[in-house]
């Protein structure tokens, strides 16, 4: 299947995909580091993609290795929508005017939420 960057070497100008995440949150900093990501052509994919990782993700080993351990830590999904700029994966850039998605794990079950 490959990387989003093996499957998608360059984008057409004005392309929309949408980005999906797992990421790490710890206390108050809702976003320390990705722990997984990957890219779509339609919003529904991306949150199946995370309906399905989710509830299946770890923290990275350095999260247990802190002072409290996974005190305070957290995962949780997102799906960002945007476009490309240019044909370059660097090129994507989020866009403002669309709702992005939160997603978290609550006894077992991914919630979704507007993303802020």
């Amino acid at each position: 299947m490959g990387t989003v960057h093996q499957r998608h070497q360059r984008h057409e100008l004005g392309a929309v995909t949408f980005r999906s995440a797992i990421l790490l949150g710890i206390g108050d900093d809702d976003t320390v580091d990705a722990v997984a990501d990957d890219e779509f052509d339609s919003e529904q994919a991306a949150r199946g993609w995370v309906e399905q990782r989710l509830p299946h993700a770890a923290f990275p080993e350095w999260v247990a290795r802190r002072r409290h351990g996974t005190a305070s830590a957290f995962l949780f999904g997102q799906v960002q929508r945007g476009y490309y700029s240019g044909e370059n994966d660097e090129d994507w850039e989020l866009d403002h005017d669309a709702a992005g998605w939160d997603a978290d794990l609550v006894d077992g079950v991914v919630r979704w939420r507007a993303g802020v």
